[in-house]
């Protein structure tokens, strides 16, 4: 019989272990070792043991759900909105006849956690701002969903009764290959220059809880003629979790043009000076994503060399919970 209960500390030799057999390799941080675990994932200051929820069998850790909350709309340092809540990780073991099972009950006790504590409408997945752990653990540069090739927890959800609110495209340029030309680099380099900041306060404390830890550098495109901020981007080490592949890796994300310089070729230019930078430091490759209803993004990132390699969708249940 399978019982469930919350996290405790001496869990996660052996949740990092399912996690290691059970989590898609495609996209995520495989091999995790425990410590790493312990810091990423269940070491932050908002982690509540009562929202990880193990699932247990003969004294056997056979999966696990991960549900918790987005920062409160005020912006207050450390304070949680708990309106909205999401069930934001699930991982069973693979191959077990009753796989399915034990991740439907996972969900249900997820869901019932995130109730518990106040919560109006649901999520299954996570993504920003509602994407309280697992940034760079899974996912690309950010955390926006369920991979793809996660087929128990996307059954899991829609047997919940959860849908498709969202589709978000993972992409990655290999730095092996050459560099794309940008007919309206040389005209742009006489225009404006690049500031790199390698330590830059991140912006919110949300966005420092997530990847405050992984030198996060701001890039700057800058007019010469005023020093108005034309474009910036932020990108940060994702080497600190290894991938099956090996490959060092930084995550970019935060790409934003000024409303006012728009479609003038800065946002290309300002990518590719990032592939440079990152050339330049020995990097394998950089990841990105964008949503699926973003053609200009989308375009932006192929033009410059960028590939897509997974997507990740976000669930909704539909009229939230049931009384």
């Amino acid at each position: 019989m399978t019982h469930f209960r919350p996290y405790r500390n001496a869990d996660s030799p052996a949740l990092a272990a399912l996690w290691n057999r059970g989590a898609p390799g495609s996209a995520s941080a495989r091999p995790l070792s425990a410590h790493e675990f312990d810091r990423h994932v269940v070491g932050g200051p908002l982690f509540e043991a009562a929202g990880l929820i193990v699932a247990e069998r003969d004294g056997k850790v056979v999966g696990y759900a991960h549900a918790g909350f987005g920062p409160d709309e005020s912006g207050r340092p450390l304070q949680l909105g708990y309106e909205l809540g999401t069930v934001g990780m699930l991982v069973v073991e693979p191959g077990a006849d009753d796989n399915d099972e034990v991740a439907s009950g996972l969900f249900a006790e997820a869901e019932r956690y995130l109730r518990d504590r106040g919560a109006a409408v649901l999520y299954a997945g996570g993504q920003t701002p509602l994407n309280p752990f697992y940034w760079g653990v899974y996912g690309g540069s950010e955390w926006a969903g369920i991979l793809a090739d996660h087929a128990p927890f996307h059954r899991a959800a829609v047997r919940a009764g959860y849908e498709p609110v969202g589709s978000t495209v993972l992409l990655e340029a290999d730095l092996a290959q050459a560099e794309r030309f940008d007919p309206r680099g040389v005209l742009i380099k006489r225009q404006a220059r690049i500031s790199v900041d390698e330590d830059a306060l991140p912006r919110t404390w949300w966005e420092a809880l997530a990847v405050g830890d992984f030198r996060p550098t701001t890039h700057r495109l800058i007019s010469k003629a005023d020093d108005t901020e034309l474009a910036r981007a932020t990108t940060w080490d994702m080497t600190w979790f290894g991938r099956a592949d090996g490959r060092t890796r930084i995550g970019l994300f935060d790409m934003e043009v000024h409303p006012s310089y728009r479609r003038k070729g800065y946002g290309r230019h300002l990518v590719n000076e990032i592939l440079r930078f990152a050339r330049s430091h020995a990097v394998h490759a950089v990841s990105v994503q964008t949503p699926s209803t973003n053609p200009t993004a989308l375009a932006l990132y192929r033009a410059t060399g960028f590939t897509s390699v997974d997507t990740a969708t976000l669930y909704r249940k539909p009229g939230g919970l049931p009384a």
